[in-house]
Order: C-alpha cells, then sequence, then structure tokens
C-alpha cells in the first residue's frame, strides 16, 4: 500500500523553467544543466526501482516515498521508506555509473569512469544518518522496539560496485536493484518478530506525512539571479522558443500560425516556480506582456484561482496551478 506517492522533485521543474527563463552566461547554463541532470537521473534511478518492489512478497507493507523531515535543526530526507510489521526498511537509491569503490566508513565513495576518478558522499553514512534521525522522530511517536534496516540502491545497470575487504558493513549494504527481492526476503527470515501492529503502522506513516515538509528552494536566489531580469511572455508550446501575442482573446503565434487559448498557464506556473507563489493584475500583466490590466483580471479570473483582497488590491494564489503541473503520482506496487 502507498500512503505517500512519488512525485518528481520541484526542484526539476524549477531549474527547467529558470534555464527557459533566465540570460545566462555560458558557465552558468552549463552548472544548472548538470545539477538539472543529476536530479532527473536521481529521480529516474528512484522511478526504476518500482518495479522490484512488486516483487516483495510480504503483507502490510507500506511505502513512503520522498520523505524530508526537520530533526535537531537540519532536515534529512528518505528515498524510500518501507513499512513492515517486523522491522522499517530505508532506501537510498543511486543512479550512478562506473566502477564504485568503498574503502571504509571514513573514506568517500570514489568513482572511476572514462579513466577519471571522482569522489562522492559515502552512501552507506548517509543511511546511518538517516536510521538515526528517523530513530529520534519515532521515538516520539512512543512505539517501542522498532527495527530500522537500510540499503543503498544501485540503480545504474553500468555501476560495478567493489568494497575493501575489511568494509564488511559496504557489503552488507550495498546492492544492485535486482538484489532487492533478495536482500528483502533475508531481512524477513532474519527479523520474524512481529513488532509493528497494522495500527502501529498506520500510526507511524500518517505522522511521517503530517511532518514532512517539501523542499522549495529559490533557485533565483541560489544562481543569483535577479528575478526583474527573467524573460516575460508567453512561450509558444510549439515553437518553445517563440513568444505568443495576445490577440481576439487567444494567443496567437506569428511563427507556427496556430492560436492556444490557455498557453498563460504555464508562463504563470513559470512566475509562481521562480518569483512568487502569488501574484496581482499588475505583475500578471507584466510578465505575460499584456497591454491592460484589465485583459490580466479576465485571465487570473478564468483560472478560478483562489485570491485576497478587493479587485483593486487583489492578490491571487497560484498554488493550485502549481500542484495541476508537478503534483502527477507515479504508479508503484
Amino acid at each position: 500500500m502507498i500512503k505517500k506517492y512519488r512525485t518528481q522533485p520541484i526542484i526539476i521543474y524549477k531549474l527547467q523553467s529558470l534555464l527557459k527563463r533566465a540570460l545566462l552566461n555560458d558557465s552558468k547554463q552549463d552548472e544548472i544543466h548538470r545539477v538539472l541532470r543529476k536530479h532527473i537521473s536521481g529521480y529516474r534511478g528512484e522511478q526504476s526501482l518500482d518495479y522490484f518492489y512488486r516483487y516483495l512478497h510480504q503483507n502490510n507493507l507500506i511505502f513512503l516515498h520522498g520523505l524530508r523531515i526537520l530533526d535537531e535543526g537540519y532536515y534529512f530526507q528518505i528515498d524510500t521508506l518501507i513499512i513492515t510489521p517486523h522491522f522499517l526498511l530505508i532506501i537510498e537509491s543511486k543512479n550512478i555509473a562506473g566502477h564504485l569503490y568503498f574503502e571504509s566508513q571514513y573514506d568517500p565513495m570514489i568513482r572511476t569512469l572514462n579513466d577519471q576518478q571522482e569522489a562522492f558522499e559515502n552512501p552507506v553514512e548517509q543511511v546511518k544518518r538517516q536510521s538515526y534521525h528517523l530513530m529520534a522522530i519515532l521515538n516520539n511517536f512512543k512505539i517501542p522496539h522498532l527495527t530500522i534496516e537500510s540499503l543503498v540502491i544501485m540503480t545504474n545497470p553500468k555501476a560495478i560496485t567493489e568494497f575493501s575487504s575489511t568494509y564488511k558493513e559496504a557489503r552488507m549494504k550495498v546492492i544492485k536493484s535486482s538484489g532487492l527481492v533478495a536482500k528483502f526476503e533475508e531481512l524477513s527470515n532474519k527479523l520474524r518478530k512481529e513488532i509493528i501492529l497494522p495500527k502501529d503502522s498506520k500510526k507511524i506513516s500518517k505522522n511521517l506525512i503530517k511532518i514532512h515538509t517539501p523542499d522549495n528552494p529559490d533557485v533565483c536566489s541560489k544562481y543569483q539571479i535577479n528575478p526583474n531580469h527573467l524573460l516575460t511572455g508567453v512561450f509558444c508550446p510549439s515553437c518553445e522558443a517563440e513568444f505568443l501575442l495576445r490577440r481576439r482573446r487567444t494567443w496567437y503565434c506569428a511563427s507556427c500560425k496556430n492560436n492556444y487559448n490557455k498557453a498563460h498557464e504555464a508562463a504563470l506556473v513559470d512566475y509562481a516556480l521562480l518569483i512568487s507563489n502569488t501574484i496581482s493584475n499588475k505583475s500578471c500583466k507584466q510578465f505575460l506582456n499584456l497591454t491592460s490590466t484589465s485583459q490580466s483580471y479576465h485571465l487570473l479570473q478564468s483560472l478560478n484561482l483562489p485570491f485576497t483582497g478587493n479587485r483593486k488590491s487583489r492578490i491571487y494564489h497560484l498554488d493550485d496551478l502549481i500542484k495541476k503541473t508537478t503534483s502527477k503520482e507515479v504508479a508503484s506496487p
């Protein structure tokens, strides 16, 4: 049973909007592209595990995807938490290609790819920290005798793992995707005692979802981009780089000669992702390159957005528009 679905991280949408709207020099554009590729790769790695989750033969499993929780003043994130009657399982997925070497708990993971070496944070130590923070949170729920297990799953088929002879913990915790079912059965055979009752499972999932805080970074601030310098206007859904003209209650593309009735919705999503999740008639007029606030008023009204204030000082809330774009549920077991 899935209590919290996986959704594409909002950072992906934000970076895509930023690349579309910001005037960037080559180095900054390359940097943002690299970060975007990293997030997309990580997300696809998590998605790829859905195939293997369906083969976990045990009743009463609860899946929580993409948890982000505050503890001791810092947020910790869990790709997937599986609640079983016998134990909780933290899964950290890594979609990394190349030869991956684990020396010790004190050393980073070393990736060798195309004769170049690169150091990564040791994911074994990462899941140990996640376990520590999760246990601290769960202690507040007053459910005793919980056991937390953790795995690091290398989802990239081109990943080759190697471990030093003394780093047995990494050898036990780091597996490939295809090894998940066997490892899960191994844990289930080792931890046979039922310590988490169905009511406790529901309590744990309900409380974790309640304190989950989605990540919502300010990418303009992060990459030192002035929001006032972003490109304004409504992009053509077909030509992508072309701006549309507003005429006769529709949007017209002079390049492909097509009309689009709702093209402004995507532009407003860009505004919400990059600038603010609220917008006034005046700001809407400026961002969509309209000729009057009357036009922006009618466009915003047509979206049936929640608002505060009277007509002259009205502020529209764009959260529903963001959710419509970014909260698509992904199929899972």
